[in-house]
């Protein structure tokens, strides 16, 4: 299983899971996976991808709480910041 493919399935999970600090939990998930990727380029990619698949319906229909709402302002921030960092 690729790093992608665990990261959705870990969030997806923290939103079913739909209890208190999970938006922490997810943000930490995503932040390890972005940690990954080296460079402006393939951190911005990797953000997109995250959102492309957070974004489709099966996964949507599975997000409680806005929990991928969440996520979708944590990913805009750290694309600002790796936009920053990586001048």
């Amino acid at each position: 299983m690729d790093h992608l493919s665990q990261t959705v399935r870990d969030v997806i999970a923290l939103a079913v899971a739909y209890r208190p600090g999970a938006i922490i939990e997810a943000e930490q998930v995503v932040d390890t996976y972005l940690m990954t990727f080296r460079g402006y380029r393939s951190r911005a990619a990797a953000i997109e991808c995250l959102r492309a698949e957070l974004a489709l319906p099966a996964h949507r229909t599975l997000n409680r709480g806005g929990l991928f709402e969440q996520i979708e302002r944590h990913l805009g921030k750290r694309h600002r910041e790796a936009a920053r960092l990586f001048q």
